[in-house]
């Protein structure tokens, strides 16, 4: 994304709709941001971090630009994506949910895409303001009550927005209990086939490392384990995945199946991908053409135990 001055970047008559999305499983809603998206310089593909700020005493929804390696460390990373020939960005489900002045305190079940919430926005360098101005419809902003919520709040939405504030490390609903990035499983979610459901694939990424399924014993290539941002990529042989992943999920009580163990594994590559290309070596670049690799936890290097790949079955 390029510079720009402070400011409004929209005439008075556009407005920028929050419409629905079916392209990222971890977002319901996405905002339409062509216009600003064209001030900004900013792409289809780009990466942003969301968060929460007030103006005039409303919720501000926030967007800033993010390179590709730190999304692992954002809040709420996405990635700009194109729909119906406009630049969208999915907007976190925590941060619609949650009330004000932790998030706009709208009900995703009821929310109408028929009359949509229209937001004006301002830019500062690489960063866009996203102020709620009214419903298309004409009503002017308001915070939705949540269906069977007596003081129209959002015990889990507020939880998880508490979370993030505090520190804690308890996942965000849209992650898992796996060393995968919300927006590498996005990413993979959207170019999977519809019928691979979401929860089979978080169910075997998640079985991998419940059940430590790869150790160290595993790692086959010459040098040790890439570990980076507390995560530690590991090579297994060609095969692995089918050869010797699912048969130890399966023997787990994991239900794989062939799509959904086909995404998990596109999730470890891009995500091996990317912590390679954050810890800005050479000595990985061509391995995962080579490799299965998987990524874990990261563990103490000084105990792998690094074992020579077996040439004989490589040719």
């Amino acid at each position: 994304m390029a510079t720009n001055p402070t400011g409004t970047v929209l005439d008075d008559d556009r407005l920028l709709e929050l419409r629905e999305t079916e392209e990222t499983p971890a977002s319901e809603l996405a905002l339409e941001l062509t216009p600003v998206a064209e001030s900004m310089g900013a792409e289809p593909g780009d990466h942003v971090d969301w968060g929460v700020d007030e103006y005039e005493d409303e919720p501000m929804l926030v967007l800033s630009a993010i390179p590709d390696p730190q999304t692992g460390d954002a809040p709420y990373p996405r990635q700009l994506r194109e729909e119906d020939g406009e630049i969208v960005a999915p907007v976190p489900d925590p941060l619609v949910r949650a009330v004000p002045p932790e998030g706009l305190g709208l009900d995703l079940e009821s929310y109408d895409a028929d009359r949509p919430l229209l937001f004006d926005a301002m830019t500062a360098a690489e960063t866009i303001g996203l102020v709620p101005v009214r419903f298309d419809d004409g009503d002017p902003y308001r915070p939705e009550p949540l269906p069977e919520t007596p003081d129209d709040s959002d015990p889990v939405a507020e939880e998880t927005i508490a979370h993030e504030r505090d520190g804690d490390p308890t996942p965000r609903p849209e992650t898992m209990d796996a060393p995968i990035d919300a927006l590498v499983l996005d990413e993979v979610m959207a170019e999977a086939p519809a019928d691979v459901p979401e929860a089979d694939v978080v169910a075997i990424l998640e079985g991998i490392e419940t059940h430590d399924i790869v150790g160290s014993d595993d790692h086959i290539a010459g040098k040790p384990p890439l570990t980076v941002d507390d995560r530690a990529v590991i090579l297994l042989a060609d095969g692995a995945w089918t050869e010797r992943l699912r048969p130890a999920l399966e023997s787990n009580a994991v239900d794989v199946d062939p799509d959904a163990l086909e995404a998990a594994r596109e999730c470890h590559e891009r995500q091996a991908l990317r912590l390679i290309d954050a810890a800005e070596t050479t000595e990985y670049g061509d391995l995962e053409a080579t490799y299965e690799p998987v990524v874990t936890a990261e563990r103490d290097t000084a105990e792998w135990e690094v074992s020579e790949p077996d040439t004989a079955d490589r040719s």
